[in-house]
């Protein structure tokens, strides 16, 4: 990947080589957008007819045009017009050339370029964990978001030099993040990378650095294009940014790669949206520690990141011996939340069910399919809507099998005496489990342990107060992720 051709003002103590320049761009140019057919001859006499330029100039432009790999020099021929994949299509100018004469194609094969190698960056970066790179990164973001909001950013002429502040911020972030890498090729895919943002800037702000209206413009329509820039950051990109250094910070590999790729996905019209991009976000920001950020921007970042903090919905399975309030409380809570409700005991095959009904106590066996029927119910669970179950999960084995199926459950244990379970019991009319077998439920029971997900709730509260504290710790729980 070689450098740009410098343009130098005219009168200059090496006004040739400035000449050289303009006729490798306009030459250049005009090969891209396919103004000089591949195979065409350009001899030297062909181009100082042409431009108008000296012989050695003539020559020192097809010379430069050779090293970029757009014409092939050969003796006694002259230049011959090279196909595109012969190109060297990460040399600045080249870049810079197609971006000028076919945008869209250009940076539509810059961003999958971005797409490949910053979510790699991202993690590599969160690996080696240097102290610079968290330094920088950090401090950049943090300088993207200030900026971001100024007051002065979107007006005509005032805003030109937050805008240019903002584009530079947001190349030495991105040429940090690579640089973090520690990856020697990476380091090298900088100006690409970097050209494709600032083409993107100074494209969309409809010429701004020139002291022209700043008009939003609309997104390019079809899932997956390329947005236009809009006349402001959007939030969400800033945060995101916000986030992927914070990540690399904490040393969060994974979450920094997913990060990465939820920034790429935000200038893609629509991918945001894609289900699995926002499943990956949530758990990305599940692992990420909120409190690592500075204090005063917590509120913003979790407000910011709210859809994806609160959308998530863990399933909830309410357990207990029989008599606890299970099925009550659960539909409750189901409601409350406007989430499905299963009841588990309809998940029994017919013949645990004539055992209950005949006073025969199950085994670990018998409940075996029961509680394979329930852990399918689970991963099916849609993440978004959530789920509430009913079931006695008496045993740390059987609420193990239903991690399995979701590891993310959240257990509701409703404690209660034994007593006061058999009268409940033996109180109801309509239940096959009769009050013979509340016995053996208590001796199966293990409460949840302390490193399960979960909380135990006094089953004799009323059916509103267990409710609300269940509310209150799932919202603290969405809080702290």
């Amino acid at each position: 990947m070689t450098g740009p051709t410098e343009e130098l003002p005219e009168g200059s103590e090496d006004a040739s080589r400035g000449s050289t320049a303009k006729v490798v761009k306009l030459l250049g140019c005009q090969i891209v957008e396919g103004g000089k057919p591949r195979d065409q001859h350009l001899t030297v006499d062909t181009v100082v007819q042409e431009f108008g330029t000296t012989r050695p100039m003539a020559r020192e432009a097809l010379q430069a045009l050779h090293h970029k790999g757009l014409v092939n020099l050969q003796p006694r021929i002259g230049a011959t017009v090279e196909p595109l994949e012969n190109w060297d299509l990460l040399d600045r100018d080249v870049i810079a050339w197609r971006l000028e004469v076919a945008p869209d194609s250009q940076m539509r094969s810059l961003t999958e370029l971005r797409e490949v190698i910053e979510p790699r960056a991202a993690r590599l970066a969160a690996l080696s964990r240097s102290a610079g790179t968290c330094h920088d990164l950090t401090n950049r973001a943090r300088t993207l978001l200030a900026l971001s909001e100024h007051p002065d950013f979107g007006q005509t002429v005032e805003g030109v030099p937050v805008r240019r502040r903002f584009r530079d911020a947001d190349a030495a972030f991105h040429r940090t993040l690579l640089a973090g890498s520690r990856n020697e090729l990476f380091v090298r895919l900088s100006d690409p990378v970097v050209m494709a943002m600032n083409h993107r800037l100074d494209r969309d702000w409809a010429g701004a650095h020139e002291e022209t209206v700043v008009t939003p413009r609309p997104a390019v329509v079809g899932t997956g294009t390329v947005q236009k820039y809009p006349t402001r950051p959007e939030p969400i990109a800033m945060w995101l940014h916000m986030a992927l250094a914070y990540a690399v910070d904490q040393g969060l590999p994974t979450a920094a790669e997913t990060f990465a790729e939820a920034l790429l996905a935000e200038i893609r019209s629509g991918r945001l949206l894609d289900p699995s991009i926002r499943e990956r976000l949530r758990a990305a920001l599940e692992e990420f520690n909120t409190n690592g950020l500075p204090s005063a921007y917590r509120a913003g970042f979790r407000d910011a990141m709210a859809t994806f903090f609160h959308a998530r919905r863990a399933p909830v399975v309410v357990m207990g011996v029989c008599g606890s309030g299970k099925s009550t409380v659960g539909r409750y809570l189901a409601e409350s939340l406007r989430a499905p409700f299963e009841e588990g005991d309809d998940f029994h095959p017919v013949r645990n069910v004539e055992s209950l009904r005949r006073g025969e106590r199950l085994d670990d066996r018998s409940r075996s399919s029961w509680l394979a029927a329930i852990g399918g119910r689970l991963r099916q669970a849609d993440p978004e809507e959530g789920l509430v179950v009913a079931c006695s999960s008496l045993k740390r084995i059987y609420r193990e099998l239903l991690r399995m199926a979701r590891p993310d459950t959240f257990f509701v244990h409703l404690v209660l005496d034994e007593d006061m379970a058999k009268a409940r019991v033996a109180a109801r009319k309509e239940h096959y489990m009769p009050a013979s077998l509340v016995a053996s439920q208590f001796e199966d029971l293990e409460p949840l342990e302390k490193d399960e997900e979960g909380m135990p709730v006094d089953a004799t509260l009323e059916v509103e107060r267990i409710v609300a504290e269940i509310q209150t710790k799932l919202a603290g729980q969405a809080r702290t992720h």
